[in-house]
């Protein structure tokens, strides 16, 4: 700031601000900061030059927004009102930003208020949110990928009773510990198999921090209209990068909670003792399901095979019939969900080259700022940002990719995990692989650069990216 000409007084409401709880430690920054930025002005003889920049009022309808703080908010507005975590980097922050913004102003005047319980590891904290889906209340859980490991049983107890959970798996360097504080991709297939079993689930990826706070309202959607776990898929790039954007558009939210009944209507379904059918075999694999508590709801829940009520059973036709409802959630979500939500095409194709790049997740931004970089040179080719992961979408990636003759997968791990779901669903090779495993976000310019090595024919099939300090 002091090299920049800023007014020093901008910094120092800045550190007050900051340490508003502390004002004896916020004043000895201050002092630090006017220090450093004296003796910075007065050894390199900025003293009389004139400010390089200056301070300006910010646009109206903005705001400063981190990618962690994003997705906490889009809970907010999702109605999400328990939330459990056991420290874990990145994805504390989500956390945290709740349990610091847990008194919510409700529309009627009123407060309320969000539960955010630190419990004593990953296993507690996605049962406990668990326990919480099935009172009826949105929950959700956070974690990284060591956590996820731990919370892959209860996953599985999760999609066998059809509980509505929310998991925020927010992306880091694997595999065990990896490089904790470091950025990569590698998850996916594990987000898209975890559990013993044969269960479904639904895995989103958001590609930046506008779509975290969208795609964190959607995922609650999701969990509840098909009565099944949603892994929604961060990274580290995102939960750490702070950008300006636009307020966040309420308008644009709508809820679903599927069929949630709040009470019982007395022609509802019954089974021969008289008890809810809260697994019902019907002509439909979503049952409508009630609050625990419900006045004459009563059900079961068990890890095991079970009946309409809920009771364990090891009968051979239930069993099928159970298997085959659950599983064909999944035809009907990709039925039912957006095209926008499933895949998204940037750019278009140029029918000389037929070049498309594809990706998922935080690379969204850097691909898509190379591609502009080429389309100033005249090189047209396209993106395609694929959303939904798991049910795979395969018949509109096959739309999508339909003029194409190179297909450029780009993704940061080290065996290019969506390529080899394209190459399993859509049963066409990747033509390149552009990977990058060193734990450093990707940059716009090392991917303009092996795109032009793609273009001009000097490209090998599997290139490596190792920018980063």
């Amino acid at each position: 700031m002091a090299v920049l000409g800023f007014d020093k007084e901008v910094l120092a409401k800045a550190i007050r601000f900051v340490f508003k709880a502390k004002p004896k430690i916020a004043e000895s920054n201050v002092l630090a900061a006017n220090y450093s930025y004296d003796y910075t002005r007065s050894r390199f003889n900025l003293i009389h030059s004139d400010p390089m920049l200056s301070p300006r009022q910010p646009p109206v309808n903005n705001i400063l927004v981190q990618g962690n703080q994003s997705s906490a908010m889009g809970k907010i507005v999702a109605g999400c009102r328990f939330q459990t975590y056991y420290p874990i980097t990145p994805a504390s922050d989500d956390s945290e930003f709740l349990e610091s913004n847990q008194i919510i102003e409700q529309t009627d005047g009123g407060k309320g208020s969000i539960v955010v319980v630190q419990t004593e590891d990953e296993i507690a904290a996605i049962t406990m949110a668990i326990g919480g889906a099935l009172t009826g209340v949105r929950s959700a859980t956070a974690t990284s990928g060591p956590g996820f490991s731990l919370m892959a049983e209860a996953l599985g107890w999760s999609g066998m009773n059809e509980v509505p959970l929310v998991v925020s798996l927010y992306q880091r360097t694997g595999p065990s510990t990896g490089l904790p504080t470091r950025h990569e991709q590698s998850d996916l297939r594990f987000a898209v198999h975890a559990g013993h079993g044969e269960f479904p689930r639904i895995v989103f990826a958001s590609g930046d921090i506008e779509e975290s706070f969208y795609d964190s309202i959607k995922a609650f959607n999701f969990a509840e209209r098909y009565q099944l776990p949603v892994i929604h898929m961060l990274d580290k790039a995102i939960a750490n990068s702070i950008i300006t954007c636009k307020y966040f558009d309420q308008e644009q939210v709508r809820i679903d909670r599927g069929k949630l009944l709040k009470g019982l209507p007395s022609n509802s379904d019954r089974g021969i003792a008289g008890h809810y059918l809260r697994f019902k075999l019907d002509n439909t694999p979503i049952s409508t399901r009630v609050p625990l508590g419900t006045e004459n709801g009563i059900f079961w829940n068990t890890g095991d095979e079970h009946t309409e009520e809920g009771h364990i059973t090891e009968d051979p036709f239930i069993r099928t019939k159970m298997m085959d409802k659950r599983l064909s959630k999944l035809d009907l979500a990709l039925h039912e969900i957006p095209d926008e939500d499933k895949a998204v095409q940037y750019g278009r194709s140029d029918q000389s080259v037929g070049l498309t790049a594809i990706s998922w997740g935080s690379t969204k931004g850097a691909i898509m700022d190379a591609v502009d970089r080429l389309a100033l040179e005249g090189k047209q080719m396209q993106f395609v940002q694929v959303r939904l992961m798991h049910p795979f979408p395969k018949d509109l990636l096959e739309r999508l990719l339909s003029g194409t003759r190179i297909l450029v997968d780009i993704e940061m791990n080290h065996t290019s995990q969506l390529g080899s779901l394209i190459t399993e669903y859509l049963r066409r090779p990747v033509d390149y692989k552009i990977v990058k495993y060193n734990g450093r976000p990707i940059s716009s310019s090392e991917i303009y650069n092996a795109l032009v090595l793609i273009i001009h024919g000097n490209a090998p099939r599997r290139i490596v990216l190792e920018h980063g300090t």
